[in-house]
């Protein structure tokens, strides 16, 4: 079935990745690029290519989309770079057609840290834990959007989310971790989270460092009274928690070194 799209009034004849533009069909990964690709770059388009899978949008394969990323960084010329990769989806217009075809996009600017640590607020709305879109990076976002917006309207950094089960989820661009004595708590991934690349390292460092972790389903007084937390994603590496709206939280030596250790994986030092 032939389409006619217009823009501004005229005919719009260029191919363009409209399915993606209408209702959030696609895939993104971000991370650090620091004078070299990132420690975990493959598990960054493993978990791209699953999304992918599960959205029928036709995966380039890794190799072409590392080249893309690659290119974007020589031509950018930028040392220590924060890269976003997108998977747009093209097809028709008709919201339950198949996609057939894919652009990629990708986006490089200078890495700027993040100042720590961070105030958190626990976001007004509830998140549907069965959703099948909170396990996937899609760039279906307006959640994570608005959160973040009514937590820097009310003077904090980042949304900390919780379920319809009023179980701690993660933050809007973040995985949550928190200590409870000797354990590092986390929300399982059945809660409704993303499983975030840095997450399951810091899961895999924290065994190794002797510590004991446990995955859970967990409520918010867990968090506001452990003995620290933290959130983690590739950007950030982990960063530690200040204030959960009006409960401060200590920085103790158990998260330092888990940062320190982790930054040391990552290259970051």
């Amino acid at each position: 079935m032939k389409e006619y799209i217009f823009i501004d009034g005229e005919p719009f004849k260029e191919a363009f990745p409209l399915r993606s533009l209408f209702y959030g069909e696609g895939l993104f990964e971000t991370f650090r690029w620091k004078a070299r690709p990132p420690v975990f770059l493959s598990k960054h388009l493993e978990r791209m290519k699953k999304g992918a899978g599960v959205l029928g949008i036709p995966f380039p394969g890794g190799k072409a989309v590392k080249e893309g990323v690659e290119n974007a960084i020589l031509d950018s010329q930028i040392p220590d770079a924060y890269v976003k990769i997108c998977l747009l989806s093209h097809g028709t217009t008709i919201f339950y057609d198949n996609p057939e075809g894919h652009s990629l996009l990708v986006i490089v600017r200078e890495y700027k840290h993040t100042l720590e640590p961070v105030r958190a607020h626990v976001s007004s709305f509830r998140r549907s834990s069965t959703s099948p879109i909170l396990q996937l990076k899609s760039l279906n976002y307006l959640e994570n959007i608005l959160a973040r917006r009514e937590a820097r309207k009310l003077g904090f950094d980042e949304a900390i989310f919780l379920s319809d089960k009023e179980e701690l989820c993660e933050a809007s661009a973040s995985n949550l971790f928190w200590f409870e004595r000797e354990t590092l708590c986390t929300p399982s991934l059945e809660c409704g989270i993303l499983p975030g690349v840095i997450r399951g390292v810091v899961i895999e460092l924290a065994k190794e460092m002797g510590i004991e972790v446990k995955e859970g389903r967990f409520g918010l007084d867990s968090l506001k009274s452990s003995e620290g937390g933290f959130f983690t994603n590739s950007l950030i590496g982990a960063i530690a928690i200040a204030l959960v709206d009006q409960f401060e939280l200590p920085i103790t030596q158990q998260f330092k070194s888990v940062k320190t250790t982790l930054l040391e994986k990552l290259g970051w030092v």
